[in-house]
């Protein structure tokens, strides 16, 4: 029996330096998109974990910065968004800060704490309560 806790947080075999670059302009892209003021984003290659993963310093347009390690695989193979034939098992992980995170929910590190946050399943966390209506017209929580 093999037990996994963090799918995705081994080594990254096959990866380059340039995929890390280019899935870093993805990613600020993706935090551009949320609404994440991104100023830049700095290489630092002496801060490599060594384990296929590449850091760089993500500066925030207010002051703030935070260390992204990613993966230098190609992009569809790091860019995990939960859409439509995604297996999250599949995907490596990044670390933020030195913790561990799927791509869609590195991007949430970035949010500010007191905004709900939308998952890729459509669900709130945070913030008031998320209801939807089912089909017979009945609200669920």
């Amino acid at each position: 029996m093999h037990v996994s806790i963090n799918p995705g947080s081994g080594p990254v075999t096959e990866a380059t330096e340039q995929n890390a670059i280019d899935n870093m302009g993805a990613f600020t892209a993706d935090l551009r998109e949320r609404g994440i003021d991104v100023d830049t984003f700095v290489r630092r290659s002496g801060a490599d974990y060594g384990d296929g993963r590449y850091a760089f310093t993500v500066a925030i347009a207010d002051g703030g910065s935070m260390e992204v390690q990613m993966p230098g695989l190609p992009l569809e193979q790091v860019r995990w968004l939960g859409a439509e034939g995604q297996d999250i098992w599949q995907f490596p992980r990044l670390y933020v800060d030195d913790s561990s995170w799927i791509w869609y929910f590195a991007l949430g590190q970035f949010e500010d704490g007191d905004k709900p946050r939308r998952w890729a399943n459509g669900t709130v966390h945070g913030g008031d309560l998320f209801v939807t209506t089912s089909t017979s017209g009945q609200e669920s929580a």
